[in-house]
């Protein structure tokens, strides 16, 4: 379980090499592409940065089943970023974006340039997809990630909050998206620092700075759902977070109330039988009346577990003991990641040589599922 930040972070690297390779490709040399996207992509429109109300470029229809998925395309071995991301799209409608990984103060330069038109425009757009944008401000070990050249920031420091807050509105203006999160798994920091009023790390200066980013996102584009992404489990600690944090926040100004969760992690937890059936819909206690999303739910296909049974059955679960048939109103259910990082990650649907899971057979029957 300690490992699980490290893998994430891993996909995200594995997912910037792939990206990487198939830029240089396409400056010189003609990118392999699967014949049914070659026939039905259209050009990529420039981007128009300089109206006064931004119109979001994503519109997506709601699938039948109620419930937009998504996936992080890693590749398997041997496939290209290209093919992954077509192979992804097939059973999901949206995709995670971090950056490659790319602290929140250069995102928008990132989207902007070769990477953002690769892996935003040509992977997941062409492929009738839309992105998910996270940005975050937790650093390694805790730390508040801040500009080169900025010593000394903390959570009050109005030059911080300022650079976060720009680095917000340059994403919307730079990848208009339709859903973008403006601090990831946040919680984690609460559950760090506290929100003692004489630290100027508190977490309720983060509060404050979400509500002033969330007025400022929504006068530049009123549509996109703006929210933070929240942690159901201190995955470190082997335990459930505090969800008492949800009571900091505005429920007028979180569209989407949204969590990463791995409940494997959880002392206790070794089967999906074994997660109440309140586990979720306990934080609608705190915020009520939202649609519901998990920008990242994963359960390990390790026999410890249950295996890939185990794994199928979380899948199953997950998307209707533990959340519609608990009034939820589901609204995103995005997985990890595709293929395992590598021979010994058990979370990917899809091993690295391309064999798949049972998760992966249940994933698909997910995506075809109706109301």
């Amino acid at each position: 379980m300690s490992q699980l930040k490290s893998t994430r972070a891993l996909a995200f690297i594995i997912a910037a090499i792939g990206i990487l390779i198939t830029s240089i490709c396409l400056a010189g040399c003609s990118s392999p592409q699967p014949t049914d996207l070659q026939q039905n992509s259209e050009p990529i429109k420039p981007k128009q940065i300089e109206e006064t109300v931004l119109v979001p470029s994503d519109h997506p229809q709601l699938p039948a089943r109620g419930f937009f998925m998504g996936i992080l395309p890693v590749p398997g071995e041997g496939q290209s970023f290209a093919d992954a991301s077509y192979q992804a799209s097939r059973y999901a409608e949206f995709a995670p974006v971090w950056g490659k990984p790319t602290p929140f103060y250069g995102l928008a330069q990132e989207l902007a340039g070769d990477w953002g038109e690769t892996f935003v425009e040509q992977y997941i757009r062409v492929n009738g997809m839309f992105p998910i944008v996270h940005l975050s401000f937790i650093g390694e070990g805790m730390a508040l990630k801040a500009p080169p050249g900025m010593s000394g920031a903390t959570l009050e420091s109005r030059q911080w909050r300022e650079s976060y807050k720009q680095a917000a509105i340059d994403v919307v203006k730079t990848t208009r998206p339709l859903y973008l999160s403006i601090g990831n798994e946040v919680n984690r920091w609460y559950e760090r620092y506290g929100d003692n009023p004489d630290d100027p790390n508190g977490f309720q200066h983060y509060v404050s700075l979400y509500e002033e980013i969330y007025d400022a996102v929504k006068q530049l584009s009123p549509e996109v759902k703006v929210f933070c992404t929240f942690s159901r489990e201190i995955v470190s600690e082997n335990r459930e977070a505090n969800l008492e944090v949800l009571r900091m926040f505005d429920a007028e100004k979180m569209d989407v109330l949204v969590f990463t969760s791995y409940p494997y992690a959880v002392k206790g937890i070794n089967h999906p039988s074994d997660i109440p059936n309140d586990y979720y819909a306990i934080a609608l206690n705190y915020i009520p009346g939202k649609p519901f999303g998990f920008s990242e739910l994963g359960w390990a296909a390790l026999e410890a577990f249950g295996g890939e049974q185990g794994q199928a059955d979380f899948i199953i679960q997950a998307s209707t003991r533990l959340t519609i048939e608990q009034g939820i109103q589901l609204h995103l259910f995005g997985w990890p990641w595709l293929h395992a990082l590598d021979d010994s990650d058990s979370i990917g649907l899809i091993k690295r040589d391309g064999t798949e899971r049972l998760g992966y057979l249940v994933w698909q029957e997910l995506s075809s599922r109706s109301k």
